[in-house]
């Protein structure tokens, strides 16, 4: 997987505008179109289970059935989103020259070079893609053992402690239920006294049951793949997921395959078109430099699934999946001071006030 960060901006003046190498010097200023890339975020539950220390005697003792006795462990997907971020075009490099007389507009870049503003530095700062993988932390366990008296703990037997835990277990639900019907020894006067009691009571009991009972241990874990659709995509797998192991590369066959199709609406509707002509609007004209190029996004169809459930059905913007085109000498000329932004992540004008 790629990872991609956007930091600071910095500005540098333009001019005219053509296809030069990568740098900045004191004549020209180079910068890059952007090229937009899928950032795919996979929300899994992972529910663990592990048997109580004691799950044999539980009907012997608690007259509790179907106590489980193997550790188990299920993975389900709870969610899919996309989101976008823009990367430097690496087809798509332009450098602005310096005129020699005139006012000279200044342009605001990204860190990695990408044409953020024009003369404004009213910018949107791109946001930084999340990490690759994380995972919930655990909670905090409760250890039954902090719950067992002397005489459980010095026990000879794994059988006499399950028997020595489950008379305990009587003797705290004895112990509440004289509380609460108001029939114990000592009773406290004020409420929140009584509650604070209760609580400890049952917190006991519940730690204490699950050395019979077992312990459920439930985390979210998230995954994000980058996907660089360079062109439209058919069924193409994405990751795997298992109900027993979670996301699996692509590669490893213990998962079934999770499929992502992105379609190009924008060719979908070319096609259709009788004339095939490209009708997308143009500030200014291509013969009339200086020329700055920013691009017009196509929309592309994402869609992610497998065989039994479709998780995500949604419409993004693709940079390169639309046009470069180009804002002319009536907007950049000598004495121009035209406001622009543009989307690093699409490459389309944001806002333009002449």
């Amino acid at each position: 997987m790629i990872g991609f960060a956007i930091g600071c901006m910095s500005m540098a003046a333009q001019g005219t505008s053509a296809p030069y190498s990568p740098g900045i010097t004191q004549d020209a200023v180079s910068y890059w179109l952007p090229k937009t890339k899928l950032r795919v975020t996979v929300t899994t539950r992972r529910e663990t289970f592990k048997p109580g220390e004691f799950s044999r005697y539980a009907e012997r003792y608690l007259r509790l059935s179907d106590v489980k006795d193997k550790a188990q462990e299920a993975w389900e997907i709870t969610g899919i989103t996309v989101s976008a971020y823009g990367t430097p075009d690496k087809d798509n490099l332009y450098t602005l020259s310096f005129p020699d007389k005139g006012n000279r507009p200044y342009f605001v870049l990204t860190n990695d070079g990408i044409i953020a503003a024009v003369n404004t530095h009213d910018t949107e700062e791109p946001s930084s893609p999340a990490p690759v993988t994380t995972a919930a932390e655990e909670k905090e366990k409760v250890n039954p053992q902090d719950y067992m008296t002397e005489e459980i703990l010095m026990a000879g037997s794994t059988s006499k402690m399950a028997e020595l835990t489950a008379k305990e277990i009587y003797n705290i639900r004895e112990s509440r239920n004289s509380i609460t019907r108001g029939q114990a020894d000592y009773i406290p006067t004020d409420g929140e006294s009584t509650v604070y009691i209760l609580e400890y009571l049952t917190k006991q009991e519940n730690a204490l049951l699950t050395l019979f009972t077992g312990t459920n241990d439930i985390q979210e874990h998230v995954f994000t793949i980058d996907v660089n659709p360079d062109k439209p995509i058919t069924k193409q797998i994405l990751f795997r997921f298992s109900s027993k192991l979670g996301v699996l590369p692509v590669d490893n066959l213990a998962g079934e395959p999770v499929w992502i199709d992105l379609t190009d609406r924008e060719m979908l509707k070319s096609q259709s078109d009788e004339t095939g002509s490209n009708k997308s609007k143009r500030l200014g004209k291509r013969d009339k430099g200086p020329f700055l190029y920013y691009r017009i996004p196509g929309r592309a169809e994402v869609k992610i699934y497998n065989n039994r459930k479709r998780f995500l059905e949604e419409d993004v913007q693709i940079a390169q999946f639309g046009n470069v085109e180009v804002i002319s000498s009536t907007v950049m000329g000598k004495h121009a001071d035209t406001k622009i932004t543009f989307d690093t992540t699409t490459g389309n004008i944001r806002n333009i006030n002449r």
